[in-house]
């Protein structure tokens, strides 16, 4: 017998048949126990047998199902190319093969499931059945933002699609699943490689594994067909061949029978002249009441892009829709868009409604494209977060994004000489000041965005956070290091999170660094000067964003202290947009579901796509501090019921140049 494409271990004890007593030993087991003369074997079975069980609990199998058949297990290509991607630690593409890794715990744990696994490259016997495996979205969530010695989370998401198909072709059990694998990477200064990814992929393979083998071993139609197999029932009358794949390969439709002729035509046609499609696509989900928060009963739309890029026909189209069951229990599975010439463009639109939400959950939406023709090049799947609350509950608001996962983008800006200085600061070296809750972790974030969608490289882009962010350091900053990366090209992005003072008498706005103090204006680090050093230095423009905290002003001789004062009445003002968070001198709202400050919070929400007000896939400025603005101050209303208002300088209809800046390419 050849065991050269069979597990070892305790399966390959099984194609001798011993695994065929296991259950009859350990329901004697007693009574084996109560023999003097099988006390010895039973010890021997209980170890070498039921071992199989113990030890194979760290596959999250225990002993396994074993059911009486014998299926062959069939691989898409998909499987052994799958990989995620990244960046290491230099700012270099990565990517990081899972095909072997996923392939033989495919393997493995098919062999818990069923008795008897061949592979297709075996010799063909007669079959129960047919399993087959293709995967689907794979994700690496990880922003590695420097080389430097340091620990950095990371998410890996492996999905698979599988099929239990029966010899005469019947489909008994289908499924998408999704898993994910979580964990620390490290990072250090003396090199670029990002260590500790492999065993978080492995978590990932076993999750998403282990379901696989869980919906298989407990699918009541496939427990029918094995309780038959084990009464004796002859095999299933198998078809003229090997039934198709039920599932989708590499992203393209399950296996089919031909198509008649006129359908075919345009296939033969495209295979013959070489010519490949090449399919893009974009969707917008939209919600009855437009509130971003979607509940019980409520219609949901999408409306989906499809363009074909490449010189070929695209052929049979179709969009495939999955996701959280009550977001998708009454909407199509299956979208058809039809052929698609080469640079043409078409859109489809799907609407349904929400099924019965019990509980608040961030639901998922997965969009993902197919077509007919295996030439055909195709996107990556699309998956959208949408928030879900039972539709009595009275305090419902949207669940947040989570902008600190840097968002999937086709495109990035091109700046090679762009710069961005980031400040945060949430402690103050005063214990008398009140500190601001996510202004250090805010900067982080708005810099590692700077990288990942702005396009400016990591040694032009300058952290100050908490004890670094000295009076002194922002001065040298803004007044030496600033004019000696910039030119006459440069675009300088500017953003600042922490607590400021505004002059009683001027209402000039200060920021208060680490080593400040509010009843000091020495300590402090003007806007005026900040601004100025701007002006003077030989940029083309900057966009400043500032979330900061106002203190109180107390009054003067009964005096009511000038409110903020943010135009800046200096030449070259209009290079300068400001985005400012908070206008009035008050306390600016940290999102604690958002783990961010509330403006900066949409600033990002904005960057990541939301802001694209007129979806013509990129995101000007005017654009992001319009769409901040009017966020910030419905939430403030709702949450916080009291309002924070942003503030647009220069604001829309002046027709200023700095307004028409671009801050994020979306394709």
């Amino acid at each position: 017998m050849d065991l050269s494409n069979e597990p070892f271990g305790c399966d390959r004890m099984r194609l001798f048949g011993i695994t065929t007593i296991v259950r009859p030993v350990q329901r004697e087991l007693s009574s084996l126990f109560t023999r003097a003369t099988g006390a010895a074997l039973a010890w021997f079975l209980l170890l070498s047998l039921t071992a199989c069980g113990l030890f194979a609990s760290r596959d999250g199998l225990g002993a396994g199902y074993y059911l009486p058949l014998t299926v062959q297990v069939r691989m898409a290509p998909s499987v052994a190319a799958a990989q995620v991607s990244y960046q290491d630690a230099c700012g270099q593409p990565k990517t990081l093969p899972l095909g072997t890794l996923l392939s033989e715990a495919i393997k493995r744990k098919s062999g818990r499931v069923f008795e008897k696994v061949i592979l297709e490259d075996q010799s063909v016997v007669a079959v129960d059945g047919y399993q087959d495996v293709s995967v689907g979205l794979t994700e690496l969530d990880l922003a590695v933002t420097r080389k430097v010695t340091r620990t950095y989370p990371a998410t890996i998401s492996i999905g698979l699609d599988f099929a239990y198909t029966a010899a005469d072709g019947t489909v008994l059990h289908s499924k998408k699943l999704k898993s994910v694998g979580r964990g620390d990477v490290d990072v250090t200064d003396a090199s670029c490689d990002v260590s500790g990814l492999d065993k978080i992929a492995q978590e990932a393979i076993g999750h998403v594994t282990d379901g696989m083998a869980k919906q298989l071993g407990t699918s009541r139609k496939i427990l029918n067909a094995a309780d038959a197999r084990k009464a004796g029932a002859a095999l299933p009358v198998a078809a003229a061949a090997a039934p198709p794949s039920p599932i989708a390969v590499s992203g393209q439709p399950a296996a089919r029978s031909p198509d008649p002729a006129p359908s075919s035509a345009p296939v033969q046609a495209q295979t013959a002249s070489g010519e490949s499609a090449v399919i893009n696509f974009r969707a917008i989900i939209r919600d009855e009441n437009r509130n971003q928060l979607l509940h019980t009963g409520e219609t949901i739309s999408v409306e989906i892009e499809v363009k074909n890029d490449g010189p070929g026909e695209a052929s049979g189209v179709e969009i495939l829709v999955s996701g959280t069951p009550e977001l998708v229990e009454q909407i199509p599975g299956v979208l058809p868009v039809g052929n698609i010439p080469s640079g043409e463009v078409k859109r489809v639109s799907l609407e349904g409604k929400i099924g019965t939400v019990k509980e608040a959950i961030q639901a998922e939406l997965v969009l993902a494209v197919r077509s007919r023709s295996p030439s055909d090049q195709l996107p990556s799947a699309k998956k959208f977060l949408v928030a879900m609350k039972p539709g009595t509950a009275p305090e419902a608001t949207a669940m947040p994004v989570d902008v600190d996962e840097l968002p999937k983008r086709a495109g990035k800006l091109k700046q090679p000489r762009a710069i961005g200085i980031a400040i945060g600061v949430g402690q103050f070296r005063e214990s008398g000041l009140q500190r601001v809750k996510y202004a250090a972790h805010d900067a982080e974030v708005v810099a590692t965005y700077w990288q990942a969608i702005l396009g400016i490289s990591s040694d032009r882009v300058r952290r100050l956070t908490d004890s670094h962010a000295l009076k002194t350091d922002l001065a040298e900053t803004f007044e030496e290091w600033l004019p000696k990366q910039a030119d006459t090209t440069t675009v300088a992005y500017i953003y600042v999170s922490g607590r400021g003072v505004v002059e009683a008498s001027t209402g000039a706005v200060f920021m208060i660094p680490f080593d400040g103090a509010s009843s000091s204006v020495g300590r402090l680090f003007s806007l005026r000067r900040m601004h100025e050093a701007l002006v003077k230095s030989p940029i083309q423009r900057a966009i400043i964003i500032l979330d900061l905290s106002l203190e109180p002003v107390a009054k003067k001789d009964g005096v009511e202290p000038v409110p903020p004062v943010w135009e800046q009445e200096t030449a070259g003002k209009e290079k300068v947009m400001w985005m400012v968070g908070n206008r009035s001198v008050q306390e600016a709202h940290p999102y604690d579901l958002g783990q961010h400050g509330l403006f900066t919070y949409e600033i990002l929400k904005g960057l990541a796509g939301a802001a694209d007000m007129d979806k013509d896939g990129t995101i000007l400025a005017g654009e992001l501090c319009t769409y901040a603005k009017g966020q910030v101050l419905e939430s403030a209303r709702e949450q916080f019921a009291n309002q924070q208002e942003p503030l647009c300088i220069p604001p829309p209809g002046q027709g200023a140049a700095v307004r028409l800046q671009a801050v994020a390419k979306l394709k």
